[in-house]
């Protein structure tokens, strides 16, 4: 993708995500409904159901999110992927960062029904929701430049995609987020990606984000 489509495909994200939030700000009839439609759709629990989501969003929590990005950054690093590394670990820092400065600027309460873990703060936008997003979806871009072959790409995109998903659901189904927190993290974490890979194209002041690739002495890819 060329970089004028990366930044008018940023710029559509930053509106949406801007958009969102103003909705949720002034608590509009189009949130009240969508949280309404989600929220009753979705807050329905067994044993089995909880038990498996409490799961779910434990590999969401920070302390878990971090060692994920340290050990994949680690494995990056050792196999010469340096480019790829300062991607993971500078988007996870970066949409972490803002999605708390933003949650303090908006200051939602989270939702008054039964929550069935426990989540401190301010409920808009879900963290977990916005650092699986980052975590999860970075990877995938690297692994699409990394891996060669479509299957094991779409094989990853699938596996990443399900993760994040199930995340941010996992959020709503244990009343800790409404539907819509859930959607302004992920759309925080799409601009702010969006953004980061904008720095990593070849015309950028930052090296070409295909310098994931390994260089040997004699030949570096293009």
């Amino acid at each position: 993708m060329k970089t004028s489509k990366k930044l008018m495909l940023t710029a559509i994200l930053l509106t949406a995500f801007i958009i969102w939030s103003i909705n949720v700000i002034l608590q509009t009839s189009l949130i009240k409904s969508f949280d309404d439609f989600f929220i009753n759709a979705i807050y329905h629990h067994s044993i089995w159901s909880l038990t498996f989501f409490k799961e779910i969003t434990f590999i969401g929590n920070t302390n878990q999110t971090i060692l994920i990005v340290v050990i994949f950054s680690i494995i990056l690093i050792w196999k010469r992927y340096y480019y790829a590394s300062a991607f993971l670990i500078i988007n996870k820092i970066l949409i972490t960062s803002v999605n708390t400065i933003i949650k303090h600027l908006v200051e939602r309460k989270r939702p008054s029904h039964y929550h069935f873990v426990y989540a401190g703060g301010f409920s808009y936008p879900s963290g977990h929701s916005a650092s699986a997003f980052a975590l999860y979806i970075s990877l995938f871009i690297i692994a699409w430049f990394v891996f060669k072959e479509i299957k094991l790409r779409v094989l990853i995109g699938i596996t990443c995609l399900a993760i994040t998903i199930l995340i941010g659901y996992s959020r709503i189904f244990l009343g800790v987020h409404y539907p819509s927190d859930v959607l302004g993290g992920y759309l925080l974490a799409a601009t702010l990606i969006s953004a980061t890979n904008i720095l990593f194209t070849q015309n950028s002041f930052i090296p070409n984000f295909k310098g994931i690739y390994r260089h040997s002495n004699n030949q570096q890819d293009n």
